[in-house]
């Protein structure tokens, strides 16, 4: 099964290695669970700190107006939530501290998505050229009235 990986980089990193993190985007049993745990334990202060107020909102509503039903539903809907929703919650909260959300990548495993990451690095470093590359002579435009066909499909203008 492939899943979705977030790598984010931490804010003026200088060992990639160390400072990247791949987060899962897909459903946590775990999460699902224990929501409240999951978001305290990731440092997702203010959506726990907003599930618990909500919380208390729904046992006044419920004890006011009868309806013994809705914390529990609110309940399951924070989990279910919580679950499919975290990792994106929590690679969001990290962009706002600074964190630059490099690329996500599809993987069956963590491990894979990790050597798909730094294989990538690896070789986009050997890449960088160590002086910029000349400058390619510039060509003269062709007059607009000149019909040129794409794979003999559209010309230029995107009439047929």
């Amino acid at each position: 099964m492939t899943r979705s990986y977030y790598v984010l980089t931490a804010p003026a990193s200088t060992e990639t290695d160390r400072d990247t993190k791949f987060i899962r985007d897909g459903f946590s049993w775990l999460a699902f669970l224990l929501p409240l745990p999951w978001l305290l334990v990731k440092r997702l202060w203010v959506i726990a700190l907003a599930a618990v107020l909500v919380y208390l909102v729904t046992i006044y509503i419920a004890e006011q107006y009868r309806l013994d039903a809705l914390p529990i539903a609110f309940t399951f809907v924070l989990s279910l939530w919580t679950a499919l929703e975290g990792g994106h919650a929590q690679a969001r909260s990290l962009e706002r501290k600074g964190w630059q959300l490099e690329r996500v990548i599809a993987a069956d495993r963590l491990s894979d998505a990790e050597a798909i990451y730094f294989a990538d690095e690896a070789s986009s470093k050997r890449r960088e050229p160590e002086r910029p590359l000349p400058a390619l002579p510039v060509r003269k435009a062709l007059p607009a009235s000149t019909n040129i066909a794409a794979l003999g499909l559209f010309d230029p203008n995107g009439s047929r």
